[in-house]
C-alpha cells in the first residue's frame, strides 16, 4: 500500500494542520455486517504516523484513536481520509487541553493515529514508510500525553467477537456469538500481561512493554512530564433486556451479561497494567503520573446507570439506497467523553482548577 507523507497536527486555537492513513472501514449491510466488525476490530498496527512537527512543541500528544479524537469530525486536513489517523480539529481531549488555558498545554502538537499500537510509537512498523510518533517528541517538550494500549490488548478483536443477535437473520451475517469469555480470555490475559512487562511478563511479538515505552519517551523527552492515560471500563452493570446489554440504538446488537461483565473485567485489567507500569517507570526515574478515565467516566459506559459518554455500535446511512456503514465512532468516547479525558488530565496537573476544559 502507497504511503503519504503528510506533516503532523498543529493545534492551535483548536486548529490543525495535515496528518496521514488509517485502515479503512468497511461497508455493511444486515447479512455482511460480520464482515464489518471484522474490518472494525481487526487486531493490526496503524498504517500510517505522522510526520515529527517542524520545530519543537511543548506538549506532544501521542496515541491512539482515543486520543485522536476518532469518531468526532471536522478532523484535522490530511487526516480525514476513510484511511486517515482521523485527528479530530477541535475535540479530542488532545485539542480541548491546548485551550485549557495551561501554560504546559501550549504550543501544542498531536500526533495520535487511529489504530496505533505500541510499536508505532517507537518505530516505523512493517507495511509502513511513515516515522514513529516519538518523532515529535524534542528537548523542548514539556508535556506529553499518551493513550495507548487497547489496541495490544485485542480490544477491537474482542468487540467484533462478543456483538451477537437474538434476530437469526442478523446473527447469519455476524461472526461475533455468545461465550466470547471463553474464547478470548486468554489471548487477551498474556497480551495484557506483555503491556505491563515487568519479570516474568511474556513477550508478544509487536507489543513494546509499557515500562520501555515510557523510558523511550522520556528519553526523547527528558524534560517533559508524561500523563499515561487509561481507558474506560466500555460497558456498565446494566443489562437491557434478557438478549444481554444492546449495543445499537437502531439494530438488535447484543453482548452478553456474562461477556459484558468479562470485558469490563479486563478493560479494569488493562487499566491496572498500564497503572503498574507507570509507578514501575515512575520508580527507574520516568517522570511520568496515570491518569484514571475510568473512574472519571463511571456510571457512563454503554449499558451504564447515567447517559453514556462511549459509543456502541453506530452505524450511518448517508444514501438511502445503499446499506449503513458502519462507524469508525463506535466504541470510541463521546464529545463528553473526551471532554472527561481532558479533565481526568487536568486534575493530575498541579493547579488544574484555575483552568476549567473549554466546552465543546
Amino acid at each position: 500500500m502507497s504511503r503519504r507523507h503528510p506533516r503532523a497536527a498543529s493545534i492551535r486555537g483548536g486548529r490543525a494542520r495535515t496528518g496521514p492513513a488509517r485502515r479503512a472501514l468497511a461497508r455493511i449491510s444486515v447479512v455482511p455486517l460480520g464482515l464489518a466488525l471484522l474490518a472494525f476490530v481487526g487486531l493490526s498496527p496503524a498504517e500510517a504516523h505522522p510526520r515529527p512537527p517542524v520545530g519543537g512543541a511543548a506538549y506532544v500528544a501521542l496515541g491512539d484513536s482515543y486520543a485522536s479524537g476518532e469518531g468526532l469530525p471536522p478532523f484535522v486536513p490530511g487526516t480525514d481520509s476513510a484511511d486517515g489517523c482521523h485527528r479530530s480539529e477541535s475535540r479530542s481531549y488532545p485539542a480541548l487541553l491546548a485551550r485549557s488555558g495551561r501554560r504546559a498545554f501550549t504550543p501544542a502538537t498531536s500526533v495520535a493515529c487511529s489504530g496505533a499500537v505500541t510499536a508505532d510509537l517507537l518505530a516505523t512498523t512493517p507495511g509502513s514508510s511513515e516515522p514513529p510518533q516519538i518523532g515529535a517528541l524534542s528537548a523542548s517538550t514539556r508535556t506529553v500525553t499518551v493513550t495507548i494500549g487497547g489496541n495490544d490488548a485485542g480490544f477491537r478483536v474482542v468487540i467484533g467477537d462478543c456483538v451477537y443477535s437474538p434476530v437469526p437473520a442478523v446473527q447469519a451475517g455476524l461472526s461475533g456469538s455468545p461465550g466470547c469469555r471463553d474464547r478470548d480470555d486468554l489471548a487477551v490475559s498474556t497480551r495484557i500481561a506483555a503491556l505491563a512487562g515487568g519479570a516474568g511478563a511474556p513477550i508478544v511479538p509487536g507489543i513494546v512493554p509499557l515500562p520501555t515505552l515510557l523510558a523511550q519517551i522520556q528519553a526523547a523527552a527528558p524534560r517533559a512530564t508524561i500523563y499515561l492515560t487509561g481507558y474506560p471500563r466500555l460497558l456498565g452493570r446494566q443489562v437491557t433486556d434478557a438478549a444481554g446489554c444492546r449495543v445499537s440504538e437502531v439494530a438488535p446488537l447484543y453482548i452478553t451479561g456474562p461477556d459484558a461483565r468479562w470485558i469490563r473485567t479486563k478493560a479494569g485489567e488493562l487499566n491496572r497494567a498500564i497503572s503498574g507500569a507507570a509507578k514501575r517507570a515512575r520508580a527507574a526515574g520516568v517522570d511520568v503520573r496515570y491518569v484514571d478515565v475510568a473512574a472519571a467516566m463511571r456510571g457512563h459506559n454503554v449499558c451504564d446507570r447515567k447517559a453514556a459518554w462511549v459509543n456502541g455500535i453506530v452505524l450511518t446511512a448517508t444514501d438511502p439506497s445503499q446499506p449503513p456503514r458502519l462507524s469508525a465512532a463506535s466504541f470510541h468516547p463521546t464529545a463528553r467523553g473526551q471532554r472527561a479525558y481532558a479533565e481526568a488530565v487536568l486534575q493530575v496537573v498541579p493547579s488544574w482548577h484555575a483552568h476549567p476544559v473549554p466546552r465543546y
